[in-house]
């Protein structure tokens, strides 16, 4: 037996709260994104985990992309280094509000 689940988005994980909130905001636009805006806010949604102190790179970060039409790969380094520059700028507010969060 088994079960399956279809999803759009899912963030699991320390601090996947934000991640998840910001896959909740974003929602609406999946279905009509093509792959590059996809792969964005999947960048922009593991941007939200880290600490305002700490940055995405490609040797922090990695990207694999599967679909139906295509096999699976790996977004290259060079390619990653161009979502990673495209991130939204992170508001240190929102650390203190995690770190006087009570623990689950």
């Amino acid at each position: 037996s088994g079960n399956y689940f279809e999803y759009y988005a899912m963030a699991i994980g320390g601090r996947s709260t934000s991640a998840k909130t910001y896959l909740e905001k974003h929602f609406d636009k999946f279905a009509a994104a093509d792959a590059d805006a996809l792969v964005q806010h999947a960048v922009e949604a593991l941007n939200k985990t880290t600490a305002s102190d700490q940055s995405l790179s490609t040797k922090n970060t990695a990207v694999c992309i599967i679909s139906t039409n295509n096999k699976f790969r790996e977004v290259s380094g060079e390619e990653l280094q161009k979502f990673l520059d495209k991130l939204e700028k992170k508001d240190p507010e929102a650390d203190a509000a995690m770190e006087e969060a009570p623990a689950a």
